[in-house]
């Protein structure tokens, strides 16, 4: 575009603008209204300009804030203060760094080399640990994220081509230039008013929208690093190399089964939003004795019949719906022995533990040693704790039997066990305190809960909604299982794939140039 016809442009633009302004204040002057129409418009500009100058000071401003997804581990969490940090790092941008491609390409690899340093501490280059097809899978979900966030906030970038931008800020150039001759004859022609125009529209008004434009910018900017390092953090942790398709649809598989609650992905997501949901496995753990068929009994609602069990690997599965219809699979374990579980019983409720969701370990409120329900705990954990790329399942202590606690011959529901005072309530806190103090931070709450047939108490009253507020932490290694499942499975026939496919395409080659021969 030229200069003249860009300048036709301006005028024609400008030119309605001008003449309906002029007329307006004519008839406001004719009418005598003058008055009483600026001083609502001189208050309102005051005011737009105190919450201008408030808002775009620094701290002020709300920059945007990438979403930290739930199922991230301690390790993700760290490098995440890294990318908040490399963001803040930044408090101003030029139009000409956005410009500029080098500049992105120099961000996004000093941000991934301070990542590569949380994931793989002395490593020299910052993708030596990764391979090029989880690089790739990085950068078109970056790219997919910010292409949204563009077409959605952007007006118009959809139209305007980057050669457009250079030229319109080509064309502010030309403004400020010929405002400045402007300044200058004025100036001369009247010196004072001129002065005081001056220093309230560079001073005052031009200050406030050079702020505006810089928080514009570095919000966008800051959305950039944020997003870039998502993904980078995705890709250092190993999550990536299921590859694109496969890393929306796990994604997906874990996310909450309702449209209200379902994750905004990118537009190229959409199409896997309708994988199915993988069910939440919430694990039954405990010695024998200790009431988990009942547990379980009382959770789906009723006796469970033997069309509803399903043997598999570790004990017998139940289906059972959960507030906001969740359907979750109970895993009901063989339980260990109470005097002391055995290497075998401890290694089969480790596995079961493992591979679940969610952990229920049951316990008796009338068996004071608890020592191998700590013993399960801490060897679970010891196996979690040696691979950070997952997280160990929320644990919920459930104490059954409190309708034996004394005196039993009291047992008239409900009971206000945190705060009551009846003999019974007090019993029921003191029995919690004492598993409170056996187990510590190894778990995450204790619900006290009666599985008598036909005087059940606790469940629905404490139970089942602690489970659902747990649901969410459930999903996020339910995700990071899933994902690490995906990614080291099927590796040895996916080479043959490649192997296979390679060969093809050579021998295409081969027989395109004898042809050509």
């Amino acid at each position: 575009m030229t200069r003249f016809r860009l300048l036709v442009i301006l005028v024609l633009f400008c030119t309605p603008f001008v003449v309906l302004m002029g007329a307006g204040g004519y008839f406001l002057w004719a009418q005598g209204w003058m008055v009483w129409v600026w001083i609502p418009m001189f208050a309102c500009l005051a005011l737009a300009y105190y919450l201008g100058w408030r808002w775009t000071r620094r701290g002020y401003w709300p920059s945007p804030t990438a979403k930290v997804a739930p199922y991230w581990t301690e390790q993700d969490q760290q490098a995440w203060q890294k990318v908040i940090e490399k963001a803040q790092s930044f408090e101003d941008i030029r139009v000409e760094q956005l410009e500029n491609p080098r500049h992105y390409s120099e961000v996004a690899v000093d941000l991934a080399t301070q990542l590569a340093a949380v994931y793989n501490p002395g490593m020299q280059e910052p993708f030596d640990s990764v391979t090029l097809p989880e690089i790739l899978t990085c950068i078109e979900l970056a790219a997919a994220d910010l292409n949204e966030s563009v077409q959605r906030y952007v007006p118009g970038s959809h139209l305007v081509r980057l050669g457009d931008l250079k030229q319109a800020r080509k064309a502010v150039d030309y403004y400020k230039t010929g405002q400045n001759i402007y300044w200058a004859g004025a100036a001369l022609l009247d010196p004072v008013q001129t002065a005081l125009r001056f220093f309230a529209s560079r001073s005052i008004l031009g200050g406030l929208m050079d702020r505006l434009q810089n928080n514009i910018i570095l919000w966008f900017h800051t959305a950039f690093i944020q997003q870039l390092g998502r993904y980078l953090i995705e890709l250092y942790s190993g999550r990536l190399r299921v590859g694109v398709k496969r890393y929306r649809e796990l994604i997906a598989q874990g996310a909450v089964p309702s449209a209200d609650h379902a994750p905004k992905e990118s537009p190229a997501a959409t199409k896997d939003d309708d994988a199915p949901k993988k069910l939440l496995t919430v694990a039954i753990i405990g010695s024998v004795k200790a009431g988990k068929s009942s547990l379980v009994n009382a959770l789906v609602g009723r006796q469970a019949a033997a069309v509803d069990r399903r043997p598999m690997p570790g004990g017998l599965r139940y289906d059972a719906i959960l507030p906001g219809k969740q359907l979750v699979s109970l895993l009901d374990t063989s339980g260990y022995g109470q005097d002391g579980p055995t290497d075998t019983d401890l290694t089969a409720a480790v596995e079961a533990a493992r591979d679940a969701d969610l952990i229920l370990l049951v316990t008796s409120a009338t068996n004071p040693g608890r020592q191998p329900d700590v013993v399960v705990l801490d060897r679970l954990s010891q196996w979690f704790a040696d691979k950070s790329h997952l997280k160990m399942p929320p644990t919920l202590v459930v104490v059954t039997h409190i309708d034996l606690l004394s005196p039993k011959a009291e047992w008239a529901p409900p009971y206000n066990w945190r705060n009551g005072t009846r003999p019974k309530e007090t019993t029921i806190r003191d029995c919690l305190a004492v598993v409170r103090d056996q187990f510590g931070p190894r778990i995450a709450a204790i619900i006290p809960v009666c599985t008598r047939a036909g005087e059940a108490y606790g469940i629905a009253e404490e139970l089942i909604p602690t489970i659902a507020s747990r649901l969410d932490q459930a999903r996020g290694t339910a995700i990071l299982k899933a994902f690490a499942t995906e990614a080291t499975s099927g590796q040895y026939e996916k080479i043959g794939r490649q192997l296979q496919e390679g060969g093809k395409k050579l021998l295409s080659i081969l027989h395109e140039a004898w042809r050509k021969k």
